[in-house]
Formats: structure tokens, C-alpha cells, sequence
């Protein structure tokens, strides 16, 4: 019974380390392994990796390029026999360090609007004179956070992605303040047309540099950017009359949202680098069992049979299910764990147990994307109430005629003087909601 016993488990070990990886996972790890190409048009990645610093564009490129050039050649310490970095490494810092002023936000009394959130005209309005104290003190980095958004076309990583990685979009948030509040502050001062025009023009830039974002993070500050700026346009129409005309740089508010499929995609093949990159450095995995000796831990983890089980797992982001989903505006599926009782996971134990925190994943970061494609949807329908007559119907008549592009998705709903759109991703509210004027009713 025991040499039995020794045999079948020895015929099981042998068909997990033959039979995979499956063909399909070898498809799905070149899909994400292939180079994922340059977006056309101008790059904003050197105006924001050193956005606090005041530099003509000729030093922005040369100290960029100085940068990239630094850290692609720069080592990746090494994991020690305690599943630790072997040697700890200093940050990574831009040579434009300690050569030039740098400047931060100050802003003790938070007076500023954040980056999301709503009440932003609220906050403008108690503490006019400590904001415009603020703003007055921090126009450089204003003036080219702005030219850093509207002045470029995408947002690319030239760095090479590993996990010390800096991530330059960082620096957007001190900026994002402080555009929010800029534009907040001229529409209370009775500049109705320029507060509008700076946040719709914020809000396109936002939209091109999400046609194809580069990584999760990207997309994810681009997605609360561009709910912030939604949320105080509609405090600024809010505040106006239904019969007020919109500046030139708001009619894009107008057009049905568009959505690529495909974006997401782009992003799953760029973090597939991280990933990658994590598992080259782990090396036979002797980190997985700190102590153990390498030809232990090799009986229960196969690194190339682990990277081809999670391309499998995040190429299902890419696939047609999803893609169909995405289109008709109907909340992704998120999927269950699969269990570590399978035969793949014979003599790759610790590998299935990598792959089983890949789910869900990233379905929430697609529920928030489905919701940003609402929100665009719902502010678009306000818009098109605004310009037609109400011909003597109710409010919710009204919108169920709205035009067919604006009906492509989930319903809206009138609820006390307001349009409400569901969300998928509730964590922070089940609802997003925009005030419809009085004339309007």
C-alpha cells in the first residue's frame, strides 16, 4: 500500500510538471509579455515627474533623460535566505534634487478643495481671502500642473517596471488641489464662463490621458480626478440658471460617453511588468520557505509555471466575456477562487497559492471605470434637459425621451428634484446624483 501509495503520488507529481503550463496559459503569457505600444502624440511623463520644480522645458527633457538613463541601469538588490531584501537601497531620486528649489504645497489649514469630493464652492466661500492666499503663493506650481494636463496627450512610464518603481503621477495631487480651488474660486468671484472653462478643460484632459492609460495607478487618480471635476461642475450648473449658455470648452459635457474596451487591457499587459518583475527577482522561490535549501522548495514551486497560470488568470481581463460586459454597461462578473486541490498544483503548491490572490483582482477597479462612464452619461443627460423645451411633461417623462445614445446603459432615475445613477463600486456610495434647476421641474 505504501509503494502504491509513493507510485501514484509520483504519477501525479510527474503529470503537473508535464501537462503544464497548458498551451492556453503559454498563449495568455505572450499576450502579456508582448511590448505594449507607445501611444501616439506628446508625453507629459518629464512636466510631471518634475512638476515641482521650475525648470524651462529644454531642463525638464535633459534631466528626464538623465533620470530614465539612471534607474533602467540600476540593480535590483537581491532577496536574502530570510525572504527579505538582502541589502536595503536608498529611494530613488531625480538628479534635479538639492540643484533646484523645489516646491511643496503649503496649505496648513486644508482651505484648498480636495482633489475629490464634493462642497468644493462651500469650502471656496467660507475662507475666501486664506484661499486666495494659498493660490497666490503657489501659482508656479498651479500654472504648470495645468500645462502638464492640458498641454500633452497620455501619460507614459518610460522607467522600467519593477517594484521600487517611483510613480511620477504622484506629484498631480498638491496641482489637482489646487486647479480645483482655482476654478472654484473665479466662478464665486461671478466668473460663471472662466471657473466653468477651467474645469471642463481639466476634466478633457483627464478623459484623453485615460483613452490609454499606462498603469493602475494612472488610471485609478485619473478616475478620482475626473469624479472630482464632474462634482463641481455640477455645483457650478447647480448654482446657475437653466437658461445660462456653457462656455466653448464644455461642450464635450454634452457628447454620449465612449468607452475602450481596450484600455483596461493595455493596463493588465503594463502591471503584468510588476508582476514578472516580482517573480524574476524570487528567483527559485527560496523566499516562498526562508531556511529551506532550493531543491526543497523547487518540489512545490515552479516560477515559469506560475507566471504562465497568472497570465492566464489577468488575460481573462482581456477577453471577450469581459469585453461584451463592459459594452453593454452590465457589472463585470467577478469569479470565484479556484481551489488548491487541483492537479496543476501538485509540484506547484506555493505557485497556485500566488495565483489564488488574483482573484477578483482588478473586477473592482473595472466596477469604478463602468462608473465613471455613468457619471459622463447622467451629466450629459442634465445638459440635454437644459437645452429642450419641457413642452408641459413631468421631469421623469422627459428623460425616458432622451436621445438613444444616452440611453446605451443603466437606468436614471429622478428622485426629488435630482438624477441618480447607480454604482457598482459602493464602497463609498451607492448613488451619484446630480441637482436638476428649479425650472427645470
Amino acid at each position: 500500500m505504501v509503494l502504491a501509495l509513493v507510485i501514484g503520488v509520483g504519477l501525479l507529481f510527474a503529470a503537473s510538471w508535464l501537462l503544464w503550463p497548458t498551451r492556453a496559459q503559454e498563449q495568455a503569457l505572450a499576450l502579456l509579455t508582448a511590448p505594449v505600444p507607445e501611444p501616439q502624440g506628446r508625453n507629459a511623463f518629464a512636466d510631471v515627474w518634475l512638476l515641482r520644480y521650475d525648470l524651462t522645458p529644454a531642463e525638464r527633457v535633459r534631466i528626464t533623460a538623465d533620470d530614465v538613463e539612471r534607474f533602467n541601469r540600476r540593480g535590483a538588490p537581491a532577496f536574502g535566505a530570510d525572504g527579505t531584501v538582502a541589502a536595503e537601497t536608498p529611494g530613488f531620486a531625480s538628479v534635479a534634487e538639492g540643484r533646484y528649489p523645489v516646491e511643496r504645497l503649503q496649505d496648513p489649514d486644508r482651505v484648498l478643495c480636495e482633489s475629490t469630493g464634493v462642497d468644493c464652492l462651500d469650502k471656496v466661500r467660507a475662507k475666501p481671502e486664506q484661499v486666495r492666499a494659498v493660490l497666490d503663493a503657489h501659482k508656479g506650481l498651479l500654472r504648470r500642473t495645468r500645462d502638464a494636463l492640458e498641454n500633452s496627450d497620455y501619460l507614459g512610464m518610460p522607467f522600467r517596471l519593477t517594484y521600487e518603481t517611483p510613480f511620477a503621477i504622484a506629484a498631480m495631487s498638491d496641482g489637482m488641489r489646487l486647479m480645483r480651488t482655482d476654478a472654484a474660486q473665479a466662478f464665486m468671484q461671478g466668473d460663471h464662463d472662466g471657473g466653468l472653462t477651467r474645469a471642463c478643460r481639466a476634466a478633457d484632459a483627464w478623459r484623453r490621458w485615460m483613452r490609454e492609460p499606462d498603469l493602475l495607478i494612472d488610471l485609478m487618480m485619473g478616475d478620482a480626478a475626473l469624479s472630482g471635476w464632474l462634482d463641481l461642475q455640477g455645483e457650478m450648473l447647480a448654482s446657475l440658471p437653466a437658461d445660462v449658455s456653457l462656455p466653448a470648452a464644455c461642450a464635450s459635457l454634452r457628447d454620449p460617453p465612449s468607452l475602450d474596451e481596450r484600455s483596461f487591457c493595455r493596463v493588465v499587459r503594463r502591471e503584468f511588468e510588476f508582476t514578472r518583475s516580482l517573480i524574476e527577482l524570487a528567483g527559485d522561490g527560496a523566499v516562498m520557505q526562508p531556511g529551506e535549501p532550493g531543491w526543497l522548495t523547487s518540489l512545490a514551486y515552479r516560477k515559469d509555471a506560475t507566471l504562465a497560470m497568472m497570465a492566464e488568470t489577468r488575460a481573462w481581463y482581456c477577453g471577450g466575456s469581459v469585453r461584451r460586459e463592459l459594452l453593454a454597461d452590465q457589472r463585470v462578473s467577478e469569479r470565484a477562487s479556484p481551489g488548491p486541490w487541483r492537479l496543476e498544483c501538485a509540484a506547484n503548491w506555493f505557485g497556485c497559492q500566488l495565483v489564488a490572490m488574483e482573484y477578483p483582482g482588478m473586477t473592482g477597479y473595472l466596477h469604478r471605470l463602468q462608473d465613471q462612464r455613468a457619471r459622463s452619461n447622467l451629466m450629459a443627460t442634465l445638459l440635454w434637459l437644459r437645452e429642450r423645451p419641457r413642452n408641459g411633461l413631468p421631469l421623469a417623462e422627459r428623460v425616458k425621451a432622451r436621445p438613444i445614445a444616452l440611453r446605451q446603459g443603466r437606468d436614471i432615475q429622478v428622485v426629488g428634484g435630482r438624477l441618480r445613477v447607480a454604482l457598482f463600486e459602493q464602497r463609498k456610495a451607492a448613488y451619484w446624483e446630480l441637482m436638476v434647476p428649479a425650472e427645470l421641474h
